[in-house]
């Protein structure tokens, strides 16, 4: 017995609205600068340089704090600045006289690459922004009360930035400022996470390349010259990302790029596309909560576990924008409206005869578009949750489903569940969506130099088709002409546009930071004031992020059923892609090629990897390699996945620049037997489990409350810090120890070294706090597909009795990055049922979910009568919850 999860939808008792500002298109006037800071982990600013240009001329300038340097260190960069001819500012003359004076009076452009950290540098002081910010930091950089602090909020993998109201900024005269680091920008344009300044300046050729062989921490004239080069490579990274930017032909701001997605609503925004939930202000918001029901991502899992199977991998073309195609999507988006239909005996009727080869026919397709109600009962669904049971995290698996709850799903799974089980649901209600009508003004536009016309032209079919002719004109032409970079900026183009009118921006939800009167629709409607309300963004669709999400699901699991027919299984399934026996790969790919909904010769399914070995651990735990000889290898481009290790640093340092490549060696040598755990145990025992910190929310921050509290800000670790803290592997008087140090790319070193408990602020030393990179190694192979049944070899799917249901947020990205800030989605819940729920509890009952005593019971059951009511956050009232 056990509670599944569901996403639910909120809406605010009040809802304020307000106009959304954008900024210019283009800027004349830019402003980049860059700081070097003392290396520990407080990250001090020692000097900075900055320049300004406009119209081809360009000002120069050099700051420093005169406190994070020596005599000798001032006397050199004073020298440098005389005999380069370059102003040299103290850091609060540089603020005062220089940033504010441009970035606000002038409106400038300010540019950084990685920018949080280098405003964080040159703050005096930082709180925690409140409002719609909170969460974000507010960073004040002057004493001088007409220059306005500065706002920093994180936003998905980037940073929305603006100057706080004040006195002389607000109303009609405020100014939120104009800001953009570059890094974010380079990685949107770019298609590369976490790409450095390096990386960024050689896939752009830029003129100017980073400076190598620099000792970090010491003023010297090499160093103040590699940090007045580092600003001219921002410049013309910036420079060059414009001329990118330039190639789609939509008005975005780059100051609005955040994401992909960022672009994708501005093409919509161009082809004048109005936002679902503007011309449809009455959809019945109950309708919308059983759709979110229904939405779950891609399907991951691993079927064949630690037994070496030969595979090739087997990639769709586009996943999303097929769907998209097949499913006619672009009819609901650019649609004036939306009709709902009772379907209920159209679709059993649908099921009843239906077969897997009418799949490849693309007319069924457009039917699809149906949300079903069922009462599960051992049917093949997708079903979110706690499978390691642990409260850690919640996944998806594709199992076996009885619920004693009517469900709501999409019809491609149901569709899915029929092909594997051979039976129809039990289907309580169906309702089919129609688009109506055509916006009326939409507009055409040319976009990536292709014209465009939304009321006739399906924009997703025209650009993948467009990028496909450019694909093939590459192929002709030398890598080296002028042309084929043009032609290849379009293509990668094309292929970031089309994919960010992908589900993402119809699934955007955007949590605040504080609680509110909320509605949540889900199964039902309840109303709660525990919860944080989830604005939708501006192209919220949920029906559409539902279909195009299980259309993908569909083409897995007809793979699946295609493989069962051919007598054989998958080893793996990754959203898009699925692992097939070599020798059945091409009748896959013959299957699906009738579904080529372009009117060009696209591949749908292609072999991306061919003929290769497959090693799973898990889902995102699995190596592809060769093995001949006794000997592994790897294909030049990577092909294994280290989820969960992804967060550590390089171990080896410089010394192997592949260790993902080393670790999944020794583990693939231990299952050949060519080496033993005694082995492991000695190669990596030397080595630590130790992660990059890096301070981006103020959650985060306060984790470091023990350590700041009573320090000045240059005592402190300041929002935006980067450092290192260990894997915890030692407890002091029954509290755990949690080693923090100053970064270093030889993060090893940092074992031998003192560090600073962040629990206590306490400095202490020794290899005996930092867990072995052995140990966490040898955890990882151990790690279980919780999702499923079973062990080694052909895991079996689940049987999950539901006997309830937990109300979910929106879902965290990435919960790995970050060793000390994993968020959890919010949960809402029902009062009146929590309530419900305990009442009846018998002291019996509460021994057996952990609450031994009868007055601790008895408590929580007297608030309930007496107050009415309850307090979620305690131990008991969470064991009394708990349901497994």
């Amino acid at each position: 017995m056990s509670k599944i999860v569901v996403r639910s939808f909120t809406k605010k008792v009040k809802k304020p609205k307000g106009p959304k500002i954008y900024g210019p298109l283009k800027h004349s006037r830019i402003m980049a600068f860059d700081t070097e800071t003392v290396p520990d982990e407080k990250q001090n600013l020692k000097i900075g340089s900055f320049k300004i240009s406009q119209d081809g001329y360009y000002y120069k300038g050099l700051f420093y704090d005169p406190s994070a340097l020596n005599e000798r260190e001032i006397s050199i960069i004073e020298k440098y600045a005389r005999e380069h001819d370059i102003d040299l500012y103290l850091r609060d003359e540089f603020v005062d006289n220089v940033f504010y004076p441009e970035v606000f009076s002038n409106h400038t452009l300010c540019i950084g690459f990685n920018l949080p950290f280098d405003l964080s540098r040159i703050a005096k002081r930082s709180g925690d922004s409140r409002g719609r910010n909170r969460g974000g930091f507010t960073l004040s950089l002057s004493d001088n009360p007409f220059n306005p602090s500065i706002k920093i909020k994180k936003l998905g993998e980037a940073y929305s930035f603006s100057f706080s109201r004040t006195k002389q900024n607000k109303g009609e005269n405020y100014f939120k400022g104009y800001f953009l680091d570059v890094q974010n920008f380079a990685e949107v344009l770019l298609k590369e996470d976490r790409i450095s300044l390096e990386e960024a300046a050689k896939r752009l050729n830029t003129p100017t390349q980073k400076m190598k062989g620099v000792e970090h921490g010491k003023v010297t004239e090499k160093y103040i010259e590699y940090n007045i080069i580092d600003v001219q490579v921002t410049c013309e990274v910036y420079e060059a990302l414009v001329k990118e930017l330039e190639v789609y032909q939509i008005d975005i701001p780059p100051t609005e790029i955040y994401s992909s997605a960022s672009i994708g609503k501005h093409a919509l925004e161009q082809l004048g596309v109005k936002p679902f939930r503007e011309i449809n202000p009455d959809f019945p918001e109950q309708v919308i909560g059983h759709i979110m029901t229904s939405y779950i991502g891609g399907r991951t899992e691993c079927k064949i576990r630690k037994v070496p199977t030969k595979v090739t991998v087997l990639d769709f073309t586009s996943m999303y924008p097929t769907v998209i195609m097949l499913m006619g999507i672009w009819k609901y988006i650019t649609a004036e409206s939306l009709e709902i239909q009772e379907v209920t005996d159209e679709t059993i009727e649908l099921l009843s005869n239906l077969k897997l080869s009418d799949l490849q026919n693309q007319d069924i397709w457009k039917k699809l578009v149906v949300m079903v109600k069922i009462q599960p009962d051992e049917d093949i669904l997708p079903v979110r949750r706690d499978y390691k049971e642990d409260n850690s995290v919640y996944n998806v698996g594709v199992n076996y489903l009885t619920s004693s709850y009517e469900m709501w799903y999409s019809l491609p799974d149901i569709v899915g569940s029929y092909l594997l089980t051979g039976k129809v649901p039990k289907i309580i209600e169906a309702v089919k969506f129609v688009p109506e009508g055509v916006q009326k003004e939409l507009r055409k536009s040319k976009i990536l130099g292709t014209d465009i016309d939304p009321k006739k032209d399906n924009a997703v079919q025209i650009l993948v088709e467009e990028r496909q002719k450019i694909k093939e004109k590459l192929k002709s032409i030398d890598k080296n002409h002028p042309e084929y970079q043009h032609l290849s900026s379009r293509a990668q183009a094309m292929k970031i546009l089309v994919n960010a009118l992908g589900y993402g921006i119809f699934i955007e939800l955007n949590p605040e930071d504080q609680k509110s009167d909320l509605e949540v629709y889900g199964l039902k409607k309840f109303v709660t004031k525990e919860n944080r309300y989830e604005e939708p963004g501006k192209y919220f669709h949920p029906l559409l992020g539902a279909m195009i999400t299980s259309g993908a699901r569909l083409f897995l699991t007809m793979a699946e059923a295609r493989l069962k027919e051919l007598g054989t299984i998958h080893a793996y399934m990754d959203t898009d892609s699925v692992f097939v026996p070599p020798e059945k790969a091409q009748k896959i790919v013959d299957f699906f090629q009738p579904l080529n909904p372009y009117s060009v010769n696209i591949p749908l399914l292609k072999p991306e990897k061919e003929n290769l070995w497959f090693y799973g651990i898990s889902s995102k735990r699995y190596a592809l390699y060769y093995y001949e000889n006794e000997k592994i290898s790897f294909m030049e481009k990577r092909s294994y996945m280290l989820h969960g290790l992804g967060h550590l640093t390089n171990p080896f340092h410089k010394v192997v620049k592949d260790w993902h490549g080393e670790i999944w060696q020794d583990i693939l040598k231990l299952h050949y037997g060519q080496t033993t755990e005694d082995d492991i145990e000695e190669k990596y025992s030397s080595f630590s489990a130790i992660s990059q910190l890096t301070v981006t929310t103020s959650n985060v921050l306060r984790k470091f409350k023990k350590l700041n509290k009573g320090k000045p800000w240059k005592e402190q670790i300041k929002p935006f810090n980067f450092c290192l803290v260990g894997t915890h592997a030692f407890e002091e008087n029954g509290k755990v120890v949690k080693p923090l140090a100053p970064f270093t790319k030889n993060s090893q070193k940092i074992v031998h070294e003192p560090f600073i408990d962040y629990e206590t602020g306490k400095i202490k030393q020794g290899s005996q706090y930092f867990k072995a990179l052995s140990r966490t190694i040898l955890q990882y192979i151990e790690h279980p597909e919780s999702k499923f049944d079973g062990d080694i070899g052909v895991l079996e799917r689940k049987h999950i009795q539901a006997t309830g249901l937990i109300y979910i947020g929106k879902e965290a990205n990435n919960i790995e990055d970050q060793p000390l800030d994993v968020t959890k989605p919010q949960v809402f819940n029902n009062m009146e049922e929590v309530k419900e729920a305990i009442l009846p509890i018998t002291p019996e009952e509460a021994r057996k979910k952990g609450v031994k005593h009868r007055s601790t019971l008895k408590r929580v059951k007297d608030r309930i009568k007496k107050k009415g009511t309850i307090n979620l956050k305690t131990k008991a009232v969470k064991k009394l919850l708990n349901a497994k």
